[in-house]
């Protein structure tokens, strides 16, 4: 928030996200020692950045926008470290989504509709925090949109695609628990909220 430092801090979002998305997720890794939740990151990564190539390019997916140049590090006129966002966000939306309902894995009758469920309510939380996210991001120059007012169909969007990589972490019993989710879920949350109120 400080004149002074804002200019720095919105070029370096880059290097800051990969260390401290980095860090996460090597230590949730290190945690559980699932060498499935390997192989998870690297097809979500994928899967998550190819939709947002896809989105960038043709507006089908969550409607007309384009990332700004705050973000350096692009390919397709995708940041990097936006996928990286989409994993971390998703599986802190999951640890959160598991306190409440419920981990499927330890529930053998109703193990599929759990899964479906505890990912429907993961892919909720994550379009919900895209509605702090949003007014933020175009602040600072994050991304912008073509139209005046956000379109709906980008949190349907954020709500699909991130029950699409919830959903087999459940299935699968990928192991990725671990409390420093819920940490980056509310520390990044009050992050954006005090951002929304001050800038």
């Amino acid at each position: 928030m400080l004149p002074a430092v804002l200019p720095i801090t919105r070029y370096t979002t880059d290097g800051l996200l990969l260390v401290l998305n980095g860090v996460l997720l090597y230590t949730i890794y290190v945690r559980n020692r699932d060498d499935a939740l390997l192989w998870w990151l690297v097809v979500a990564y994928v899967f998550t950045f190819a939709t947002e190539a896809i989105g960038v390019a043709t507006g089908a997916i969550f409607g007309e926008y384009a990332y700004g140049p705050t973000m350096w590090a692009q390919w397709l006129d995708v940041p990097f470290v936006i996928a990286l966002n989409w994993c971390a966000l998703t599986l802190a939306c999951n640890e959160l989504a598991v306190r409440i309902f419920g981990d499927p894995a330890k529930n053998n009758k109703s193990f599929l509709l759990r899964s479906v469920i505890v990912s429907l309510v993961a892919g909720t939380l994550t379009a919900l925090y895209d509605v702090v996210i949003e007014p933020v991001a175009i602040k600072l120059d994050y991304w912008n949109w073509a139209a005046v007012d956000i379109p709906l169909q980008n949190y349907f969007a954020w709500a699909l695609v991130a029950f699409m990589i919830s959903l087999p972490l459940h299935l699968l019993k990928i192991r990725f628990r671990s409390p420093l989710l819920l940490i980056y879920f509310f520390a990044q949350l009050f992050f954006f909220v005090v951002l929304n109120i001050l800038l």
